[in-house]
């Protein structure tokens, strides 16, 4: 039976025998070994001074040595203020590592479940994995329960706990999802399909590097702080400044085959001959390499596509043929669109949904280091800035946007495109 704390609880014999009063009162006596927090340190502090001192520590005191023990783990409730280990040098965390890489891991109990019921939901799991759904421990347990009838007398939270037992022992167990798509399993045979298609049209067309496009939108915000930050290990609480500019735009960015970029298109929040459009048309803004339209909800429709195609598209392929790869949205496939694009000598290619992640150049290696740039920007001008809210002007975003276009090298647009693959025509 364990020892009563004689910390700051009474003991069972409370009332004293003796006493001197009546009789028929009893008075309680005072509390044995009442112990303050502080008392309670510095007997850990002393037990712990030199080995093999905690008994002896215990004798003095008339406490018992777990208490002592116990006082230890709990530590922070002595002080009254949370504990936090000093950062690890870089040599020490390097030492852990090591020593946990050189022991072996005990796996715990053996699990009730069967061999056969085991493998059957990691291979389960895996299933479900592959198809890019998300499994919980709840799923596998419902799964098992179908298979199993015998486990159905067994409550669903037990089931639980034994699956996921299993699942540790596969190195499985509860994430975060970091990345969400609606299509993460492609099928190769589509890829092929593809890239064997657009291959031939380029080959029959005759289409040199510089003739093969691939276009795509991206949304930027005047607000694009970064998400991370350097801060001290075991802080409770990390901030970090924004400008708080809650203004949007969207860029339409183009890149041919060869590493050649044509001029960003960004469209603002706006009315047409607005007070937005007649600002972009003046020479404070930046004219070199980017263009401006302006759309009640900054976002691309039929007449800004097709300004897009008269100010960026027309004037850099000049009269030759051209062939232009673009995502399925509805704005790109409108015909009338389409009409527009084909009357200036450039044919369209329609990347099968679901795959632009993996067939479309701007998407799979271009618009990632596009946005880091334009982030480095604002982040940049946020750290020179000595007003506590200081915005940053629509001016100051259209040269944000002109920088990171310029700063996205032709040899990684040249290296995505080549992991599709694609490649222009070579007359032999």
């Amino acid at each position: 039976m364990e020892d009563l704390d004689v910390g700051n609880d009474f003991a069972p014999d409370d009332w004293d025998d003796d006493d001197q009063g009546d009789a028929d009162v009893q008075q309680p006596r005072r509390r044995k070994n009442y112990l303050t927090l502080w008392e309670k340190k510095d007997i850990v502090e002393e037990a712990y001074a030199a080995p093999q001192r905690v008994k002896a520590t215990a004798r003095k005191y008339g406490v018992q040595p777990k208490q002592i023990r116990r006082w230890r783990i709990n530590a922070n409730a002595l002080t009254g203020l949370p504990h936090y280990p000093e950062p690890r040098t870089v040599e020490e965390r390097g030492v852990i590592k090591k020593a946990k890489e050189n022991v072996t891991l005990h796996k715990g109990r053996s699990s009730k479940l069967s061999p056969e019921h085991q493998d059957h939901i990691i291979e389960y799991y895996e299933q479900l994995r592959e198809r890019g759904i998300p499994v919980s421990s709840q799923t596998l347990a419902i799964e098992l329960l179908r298979v199993a009838p015998e486990f159905n007398d067994v409550d669903v939270s037990v089931i639980r706990r034994r699956v996921l037992r299993v699942m540790k022992n596969v190195y499985v167990t509860h994430r975060s999802i970091t990345h969400k798509a609606q299509n993460i399993r492609y099928q190769q045979p589509v890829i092929n399909d593809f890239v064997t298609y657009v291959q031939r049209q380029i080959v029959a067309g005759k289409y040199d590097a510089d003739l093969i496009l691939n276009v795509d939108e991206t949304n930027i915000d005047f607000d694009e702080t970064s998400g991370k930050t350097l801060a001290g290990i075991g802080t409770r609480s990390v901030s970090g400044k924004i400008n708080g500019h809650s203004g949007r735009a969207t860029v339409v960015l183009c890149c041919a085959m060869s590493g050649e970029k044509l001029p960003a298109f960004v469209i603002w929040k706006g009315v047409a001959n607005g007070r937005i459009a007649r600002e972009c048309r003046g020479p404070q803004y930046p004219h070199n390499n980017i263009k401006y339209a302006v759309q009640p909800k900054g976002w691309l429709d039929s007449a800004t596509y097709k300004q897009w195609v008269r100010e960026v598209v027309l004037p850099y392929t000049d009269g030759r043929d051209a062939y232009l790869i673009q995502d399925s949205f509805s704005v790109h496939a409108k015909e009338e669109n389409v009409i527009v694009l084909q009357h200036g000598g450039v044919e369209v290619e329609f990347i099968p949904s679901g795959y632009t992640a993996v067939l479309q150049v701007l998407d799979k290696g271009v618009h990632r280091s596009f946005k880091h740039f334009y982030r480095e920007n604002c982040i940049n001008w946020l750290t020179q800035q000595q007003l506590p809210n200081a915005k940053p002007t629509r001016i100051l975003v259209a040269r944000w946007i002109r920088d990171a276009w310029e700063r996205v090298t032709a040899v990684s647009i040249v290296n995505t495109w080549n992991s599709i693959p694609l490649h222009p025509f070579e007359p032999e």
